[in-house]
């Protein structure tokens, strides 16, 4: 999608349950390396990462224990949601 629209496109990947852990620092179960890097440098092209407040306390972590591009939001599924309110999609795999 960024190579195919560059600046017309606004991605945001929502981290809650076990994805969560993709944005751990370290990660609190084991998150491929190649995954963690393609994951930063999709930050560096403008992805915005959100991560749950509410996995984040069931795990017993706080922002430091995040990657440095991630972005704490209070529930993460309300957070599907609203993006979805402002026009995003909803894509899952």
């Amino acid at each position: 999608l960024i190579r195919k629209h560059g600046d017309d496109v606004e991605i945001v990947v929502a981290c809650f349950g076990p994805g969560l852990h993709l944005l751990g620092n370290p990660p609190g179960i084991p998150i491929a390396d190649e995954t963690r890097q393609r994951a930063a440098s999709l930050a560096v092209y403008g992805v915005a990462f959100h991560a749950c407040k509410n996995t984040m306390d069931g795990l017993g972590w706080t922002q430091d224990r995040l990657v440095d591009f991630a972005k704490v939001v209070p529930i993460g599924a309300e957070d599907m949601m609203l993006l979805q309110e402002r026009g995003f999609s909803y894509v899952s795999w």
